[in-house]
Formats: structure tokens, C-alpha cells, sequence
């Protein structure tokens, strides 16, 4: 035992609860207020407030050192590493103080956070150092509240700390346990009624949605999703946006910014961008459930919809659909087959098919072998490819392009030849092996895909394609607006050492133009 707790010892009862708060400021006072709580000749009532009054002690260095005093663990006035003085303590006693210390701890914790000031900051939640020593309390190991009355008093209280004023409490910095950590600990139980906290004015939805997805039961994960379709529809209604603009109107004048019906118009665009995007789509791509899904797929599809959030809606469905759902499967696809489909869109669609099953999905895809925009068939063949295998490479070929009238860009076939050098498992020889047949294919697209795999090929392997240095068949030809041009650059007539692109017309020239050359390594 320190000096400090002898000479209270030797003074006895002559300590006061006067004392004990006054000792809550002073340098030496969190070592007699241990003193008082371990002593036994200390009443319990003087000894639940000075344990009171740790938790109440004000910051020192910006740091609350109370709570580790009385409950985790500290150095004495000696420099000794010891117990939090509630585990000093022997059980019984220990059971005894605790439960007259969590009813005022309880108490405590009632007042909601204080109210924001009129310029936005909020001021210091005197309710916090209760909260963080409530919580220490409860996580202790070993247990420092033993009977499960009060520890289930306790755990009430502390979620309903929680639970009110959550906006504010999780961005509080002061707190030795962060909010979310807690919830986390307490479970699925604190985090229900979170769904109902979500509206327009939610600041911290990305916090919630994370709450509810990792510790959430299901019926609270589908109540956030049923909420976030509530607040998606909310930002696409008609009073939402006429609230915006005059919200916008009242800036604008209030900032002297000049700015007409469009100008504004656009200025409620991206503030409606920004609230789906930035916070309505990451969290229904965390929440999922039926409700989110289900608004997503139809969001993606709506042609009304500015393409980048169509994009980013399909996005937000990545890992979410059910993937035994051949309905759902068909309604990704057709969205990826609607020639009307931005490419971005599309793209996102292709993507999302690739999340079914193969044998779904591959037939579909198939389909699009010759859709009015060749990049389709590009797109959605690069994914067939990218599922299969060496021996299956065949199958692929069987649904190329044969002939120069099925548009195809020289982008194309090089992309497939890229996937099955680069991606493909298996070896180069076997995958060698398996394309070099098709450079005599009477088929334009299995060819130009074999004779793809050579690009930036090497030296040696020019035998295989110089025969097909005059190979007189036609590439593909396209209109301008296609972007499927087939050329290369090519040294320039009298300075060899500048170049110029040169349009390619037959498969030799290909081959003479773009493989030959560039087969040097």
C-alpha cells in the first residue's frame, strides 16, 4: 500500500465526499481516490463515489487517465505497474460497489447529445466519460461486473446511448471507446432501430450501412435495404428536386452567384448525382437485399437515367445477385443486348452476367455474334473466352466472324489472342499448338485470331506466318463511325525513319504490315 492510502488509512472516516470531489482536480487526488475505493475501512457509498469521481475527472495532457485508474491499469505514485482499483478489490466487495456504481453510471447516460451552434460545431457531450467507463466495465476480462442484473442494466443503457443522437455521438473524437466499436461489441441488438435514422439528412449513412452489414440480423439488413429505396425514390421525386431548387435559388442569391433555370437546374443534377452515387449506391452494394437489388436492376435499365449512374448502379450490384435466379440473369442480358445501351452501361451488364453460372450466361452471349455495334460481340466473346480452357478454344472459333462482311475491328482478334497468351491456364506450347491449325481456317475470324497470338512475337516464329504474307482474303471494312479500321504504321516512303499509318485491306497485309515487322524480339 502507497503513503497516500496509509495516511488515509490512519484518518479513517475523516474523509468526506467534499474531499473525494475536490481530489478529482488535484495532482495527488487519483491516487488517494484509489485509496478510498480499496480500503475497506472506507463505507461503500464513499467508495462508489470515489470511483465516481475517477470516471467524472477531467483530462489531464488530453488524455482521461480515470477510467484506466479504475478500471484497467495504472502506475502508483511509485512508478508500480497495478490493477485498475476495481480489480484490487475482492470479489464480493467488488460485486457490491459495482452495483451502486452502474445505477449512477445508468443515470448518467440519459441526456441526449447537446445540440449542434448555429455554425455547425458540436459542443463537448458531458455524457461520454460515463459511456466509456460503462463500457470498460462491461468488457473487462475478467469480468468486473458479476451480477447479470446489472450488467444487463448496463448493456440496456448503453445501447440507448447508442441509438441517440448516433450522428453526432459516432463523429464524437473525445471518446476513449469509439461508438461503432462498441456497438460492435454489444451486437445485432444495438444497431435495429438504425433503418429508421435514415432520411434525407442523414449525414453518415456509409457509417450505418457498415454497421448494420457487418453486426446486423437479417430482418434489420432488410428493413436498411426497404429504407435505402425509400431514400433513392425520395432524391428522383418531384418535391425532393423542387425543394433543391429553391434551396439552390437561395444560395445562388445569397452568395450573389448568377445563375438561370438551367444553370440551376444542373446545379440540382449533381447535388441528386452526388446523394445517389456517393452514399445511396454504396450502401445498398453493402446491404444488398431484395428491395436494393430490385431498385438497382431497374435503375440500370432506364433508359431516362444518365449512363455514368446506370454504370455505377450495376456496380453496386456486383457480388449481390442471386445467382440461382435465371430471371434475374435475363434481365442483366438485356440490358447488355439493347443496342441503345451505352457502352459503359453495357459493359457494367457483361460484367454482372459473368456472375451466374457459365452454362447460363455462355449461350446468351453466343448470341451477339454479329450485333449492329461489332464492339458488343467483342465485349461479351472476351468474357466467354475468359472462362474457358485450352481445350475448349475450339468451341470458341465456332462462333467467330467467317467472313469479311461480319464488321470486326483489329483490336478484336488481338484482345482474344491476348487472353489466351496471358490469361488462359496452360502451357504456351499447348496453346501454340491449339491456334496454329486455324492460320489455315478458311474462316476469317479464327484466322486473324491465330495469327494474332504473333504480335510483338518472336524472330523464329516468322515461318509460321510468312506464308500468309499474300493471303489475298479481305479484312473486315467498316464505316468511319464503326471505329474498326484495320491499319498500322508503316516506315514512310523516302525517310525510312519516320512512319505513317498505312490502311490494311487483305489478310497478307496483316500479316507483311503490322506481325512480320514487329517480330523481332
Amino acid at each position: 500500500m502507497g503513503v497516500g492510502a496509509l495516511s488515509l488509512a490512519a484518518s479513517g472516516c475523516r474523509v468526506s465526499e467534499s474531499d473525494v470531489k475536490r481530489w478529482e482536480t488535484t495532482q495527488r487526488g487519483p491516487h488517494k481516490l484509489v485509496a478510498v475505493i480499496t480500503h475497506d475501512k472506507y463505507p461503500i457509498e464513499l467508495r462508489t463515489e470515489a470511483a465516481m469521481s475517477l470516471i467524472r475527472m477531467p483530462a489531464r495532457g488530453g488524455v482521461r487517465h480515470g477510467i484506466k485508474i479504475l478500471v484497467e491499469r495504472y502506475k502508483n505514485e511509485d512508478g508500480e505497474e497495478r490493477e485498475g482499483a476495481l480489480g484490487q478489490l475482492s470479489e464480493e466487495t467488488r460485486r457490491q460497489l459495482v452495483d451502486r456504481l452502474v445505477p449512477q453510471i445508468v443515470e448518467q447516460l440519459k441526456p441526449p447529445p447537446p445540440a449542434r451552434t448555429p455554425d455547425g460545431r458540436l459542443p463537448p457531450d458531458l455524457t461520454v466519460p460515463y459511456k466509456d467507463a460503462g463500457f470498460a466495465l462491461l468488457i473487462h476480462e475478467p469480468p468486473l461486473v458479476s451480477n447479470e442484473a446489472t450488467k444487463a442494466e448496463l448493456r440496456t443503457a448503453l445501447m440507448h446511448w447508442a441509438q441517440t443522437g448516433f450522428e453526432d455521438r459516432v463523429e464524437n473524437g473525445s471518446q476513449q471507446y469509439g461508438l461503432e466499436q462498441m456497438m460492435r461489441t454489444l451486437g445485432s441488438e444495438s444497431v435495429k432501430i438504425l433503418p429508421g435514422l435514415v432520411n434525407e439528412n442523414t449525414a453518415r449513412i456509409d457509417r450505418i450501412a457498415s454497421l448494420i452489414h457487418d453486426i446486423g440480423d437479417e430482418p434489420t439488413k432488410l428493413e436498411m435495404s426497404k429504407a435505402l429505396v425509400a431514400l433513392a425514390d425520395k432524391y428522383g421525386s418531384k418535391e425532393w428536386l423542387e425543394a433543391q431548387t429553391k434551396i439552390v435559388k437561395e444560395h445562388n442569391a445569397k452568395n450573389n452567384v448568377t445563375a438561370d433555370d438551367t444553370q440551376v437546374a444542373a446545379q440540382v443534377d449533381k447535388i441528386q448525382e452526388r446523394r445517389l452515387t456517393e452514399e445511396v449506391f454504396p450502401a445498398m452494394k453493402k446491404i444488398a437485399g431484395r428491395p436494393s437489388v430490385e431498385w438497382l436492376i431497374k435503375y440500370s435499365g432506364g433508359a431516362d437515367k444518365p449512363a455514368e449512374r446506370r454504370k455505377l448502379a450495376l456496380a453496386a450490384l456486383e457480388g449481390n445477385l442471386d445467382k440461382n435466379n435465371k430471371d434475374e440473369l435475363e434481365r442483366i442480358f438485356a440490358i447488355a443486348r439493347n443496342n441503345d445501351s451505352p457502352d459503359a452501361v453495357r459493359d457494367g451488364a457483361f460484367r454482372r452476367m459473368g456472375e451466374f453460372p457459365k452454362e447460363w450466361f455462355v449461350p446468351k452471349l453466343y448470341t451477339l455474334h454479329d450485333p449492329p455495334k461489332w464492339k458488343v460481340r467483342w465485349v461479351a466473346f472476351e468474357i466467354v473466352l475468359s472462362t474457358m480452357t485450352v481445350k475448349q478454344i475450339p468451341e470458341f472459333m465456332g462462333h467467330l466472324p467467317k467472313t469479311s462482311a461480319t464488321k470486326m475491328g483489329m483490336t478484336e482478334p488481338l484482345s482474344y489472342a491476348a487472353v489466351v497468351r496471358d490469361k488462359m491456364e496452360g502451357e504456351p506450347k499447348a496453346k501454340l499448338d491449339t491456334l496454329l491449325p486455324y492460320l489455315n481456317s478458311k474462316d476469317l475470324g479464327p484466322k486473324l485470331v491465330a495469327l494474332s497470338w504473333f504480335w510483338a512475337g518472336k524472330k523464329e516464329d516468322v515461318h509460321h506466318v510468312q506464308p500468309l504474307a499474300e493471303d489475298g482474303a479481305l479484312l473486315p471494312k467498316c464505316e468511319k463511325e464503326d471505329e474498326c479500321s484495320w491499319e498500322c504504321d508503316v516506315p514512310k516512303a523516302g525517310n525510312p525513319k519516320e512512319t505513317e499509318p498505312k490502311e490494311l485491306k487483305t489478310v497478307g497485309d496483316f500479316v507483311k504490315h503490322c506481325l512480320i515487322p514487329n517480330m523481332d524480339k
